[in-house]
């Protein structure tokens, strides 16, 4: 554990130094900030966690087996009433367990704002797509899986509306520019580039307000780039930014000039540049006397199915429901996922129309580790790595489960100073087109989250407690839970 303790060693020396910087600042400038330490740890009954323990935790909760945890976090957040201001933030958790050990940097970010605009510099937790962020089993495009990716981005956070619109309509979006991990198969120095753009119809004191709006994706570049085994450009040299760029953010394809196979060879030659996919979002916000309802549905969209409608039976389907209430059941969230479509089979011949079909959902040819940041999904967690399941272990694909049907609830209860979260699905896995899963295999997964102040340790310390279970046939049945605790330290 020699290992381990340099990393505890190694956080308590970040520890100190940044809250003694950040406590300069706080007093020079009265900031509004936040700042704990927290620790713990995690059991399992398998060799996985059961899946509701660590699905949609920014990659914080590991897949393997027992292991003690601390964490440290401190943010520094905007001045109220500021045009322009400037904040940051960090946030890092260690991992030990019997055989191994991790040290996770969740956030490492500086902001700033001027107006509506907002940009940041660094990692940063980050959910994209209209769903119920608290309480969803996740956005199918950016769903908080993962560890946040170290990105540029200028955003516009909150619905900004035009005063010649009169408030009636309003807007948001972002533009970003990312790096995926660098120890990925055959290519390395791979980019995102990220944009959305949401609408908003209706006033904010409306009792019905309509949401619109889209995403787009794509992973590109690389070292060795566009790899494909039919290429002739074999020079391995990295992507030029000045040209291949603007085919990244326009979507543009490259097959209207015949094809340039010499340069991208032939995957992306006769296609788009680069791994192209994201969702079209519609939603509405219905006020109630009792509450706020809040539907909602994401289509998705990766090698054109949806453009021509042979997919349009894919995609998340959630119904949201919050109380106007302090106390007893506060929110509640039903979801179907569907992804079993992808276009279809597909037919036969060799051209475009007659091929399209099995998108094969966050796999990709030219990316072998597909959708996903340090082996952990970007997107839902629904859709399972080989590395979470016993279920194609010989197959070598990164997402061998991306054919999935999934009913799903969420629920909120407050009863005193207890704060309960549950989170519970039926998940069918048919696997993916080539291996599908006869009969199809079927899980039940659950977890319960329990949360309680401790002012009798310290104001706004926090007790936290999470049980869970999963049962069926994706992998033998497992139970598990963990603890932990949160000081503040500022």
């Amino acid at each position: 554990m020699n290992k381990g303790k340099a990393l505890f060693r190694g956080i308590w020396i970040s520890a100190f130094t940044m809250l003694n910087l950040l406590s300069f600042g706080l007093l020079a400038q009265e900031r509004t900030y936040a700042s704990a330490f927290s620790m713990g740890g995690g059991y399992t009954s398998g060799t996985y966690t059961p899946f509701w323990l660590r699905a949609n935790q920014f990659g914080e909760v590991p897949t393997w087996e027992s292991y003690w945890n601390a964490g440290l976090l401190a943010k520094m957040d905007y001045r109220k009433g500021r045009r322009a201001d400037w904040g940051m933030g960090v946030s890092a958790r260690v991992n030990l367990a019997e055989t191994k050990s991790e040290f996770l940097l969740q956030e490492a970010y500086i902001k700033g704002k001027f107006g509506i605009f907002e940009m940041s510099v660094g990692r940063r937790k980050y959910i994209q797509g209209l769903t119920d962020t608290t309480l969803s089993s996740g956005s199918y495009i950016f769903s908080g899986n993962a560890l946040p990716m170290p990105k540029i981005e200028i955003v516009v956070n909150d619905y900004w509306a035009p005063g010649f619109l009169g408030g009636v309509a309003a807007f948001k979006g972002n533009f970003v520019h990312g790096w995926f991990d660098r120890d990925r198969s055959n290519v390395t120095q791979v980019y995102l580039h990220q944009k959305s753009f949401y609408g908003r119809l209706g006033k904010p004191s409306w009792p019905v307000k309509f949401y619109g709006g889209f995403n787009h994706q794509v992973q590109w570049g690389g070292s060795k780039r566009y790899l494909n085994a039919s290429m002739t450009n074999s020079s391995g040299s990295k992507a030029n930014l000045l040209s291949d760029y603007f085919y990244v953010i326009t979507g543009k394809s490259l097959a209207g000039a015949g094809g340039d196979t010499a340069t991208y060879g032939a995957n992306d030659g006769f296609n788009r540049l680069g791994n192209h996919l994201g969702t079209v979002d519609v939603g509405m916000e219905v006020e109630l006397n009792a509450g706020k309802l809040f539907f909602y549905r994401q289509s998705i969209y990766e090698d054109g199915s949806l453009f021509h409608g042979n997919n349009i039976t894919d995609g998340l389907h959630g119904i949201s429901f919050r109380r106007n209430a302090d106390q007893g059941l506060l929110k509640i969230v039903l979801e179907y996922f569907n992804t079993t479509s992808q276009g279809g089979a597909g037919g036969s011949g060799n051209t475009i129309a007659s091929l399209r079909g099995q998108d094969n959902y966050f796999n990709n040819g030219d990316f072998p580790e597909g959708w996903s940041y340090l082996n952990k999904a970007l997107g839902s967690p629904l859709i399972t790595l080989d590395t979470e399941t016993d279920l194609s272990p010989s197959l070598n694909t990164m997402f061998d489960n991306n054919r999935v049907e999934a009913f799903y609830l969420g629920l909120e209860a407050l009863i005193g100073e207890n704060h309960f979260t549950f989170r519970g699905s039926l998940s069918n896995a048919i696997g993916f087109y080539g291996s599908e899963y006869v009969p199809v295999k079927r899980q039940i997964s659950a977890g319960l989250q329990w949360q309680r102040p401790l002012p009798w340790i310290s104001e706004g310390a926090e007790l936290k407690a999470n049980v869970g279970f999963d049962t069926g046939d994706w992998k033998k049945d497992v139970f598990g839970g963990n603890l932990s605790i949160s000081i503040p330290l500022i």
